[in-house]
């Protein structure tokens, strides 16, 4: 269950728009870059679809997943001096 919810929580931040990481990554551009991707939206949410339906989204999120799960085993070790 750890890992399935690391997972969503992961593929959630990925920076396309219907999805949270979108809504992150447009606070953080300049002003110019943040129209231009607010005008692209559109054709962002045709590229989202395309990765969705190919299956390049394990590419993009297993990597992900297993760097953070990772990271938070290491973390309960050493928290737990089990390491």
């Amino acid at each position: 269950m750890i890992i399935i919810n690391i997972g969503l929580g992961v593929f959630n931040l990925i920076p396309l728009p219907p999805l949270d990481g979108s809504k992150v990554l447009v606070r953080f551009l300049p002003y110019k870059a943040k129209q231009w991707f607010l005008e692209k939206e559109n054709l962002f949410y045709i590229l989202f679809l395309i990765v969705w339906i190919t299956g390049l989204t394990s590419y993009i999120v297993t990597p992900a997943v297993s760097a953070v799960y990772g990271g938070l085993v290491k973390i309960a070790l050493a928290l737990f001096g089990i390491f």
